[in-house]
């Protein structure tokens, strides 16, 4: 029922948005980033439904829930970076828009590091 929910706030915000935007466009953009916003706070209650369930598997992993954790800060980033981006093309400024893409991208791989340089160090182990 909550994606129904969230479906009718984005749509109510476009219906708003769109009439409040050829008068102002500020204004357009300002239901805009406060729609947004109230879907950003569904998206920290999932989140945090989310973590509950990886810190029972914590247990279950062992040494291994690190790379979950790295996972799960990849998934962040990328959703922090989507939903920046967003903001800023309904702004009209696709320039940041798409820096703050890339840099999301350069994020996930830095932080995905650790892993390659892991999984490179285990073939090594098994090709001796």
């Amino acid at each position: 029922m909550d994606i129904i929910k969230i479906g009718l706030i984005g749509l109510t915000g476009v219906l708003i948005a769109v009439p409040l935007k050829s008068y102002k466009t500020e204004y357009g953009v300002y239901i805009s980033l406060a729609v947004c916003l109230l879907l950003l706070t569904y998206a920290v209650n999932y989140f945090t439904q989310i973590i509950s369930g990886m810190e029972s598997l914590e247990g279950l992993l062992g040494d291994n829930f690190h790379y979950l954790t790295v996972l799960f800060k990849a998934v962040g980033a990328a959703y922090i970076c989507e939903f920046c981006s967003g903001i800023c093309k309904d702004a009209g400024y696709n320039g940041i828009a798409g820096q703050v893409e890339t840099m999301g991208k350069i994020y996930i791989l830095l932080i995905g590091m650790p892993v390659l340089v892991a999984l490179m160090e285990s073939i090594q182990k098994i090709a001796g």
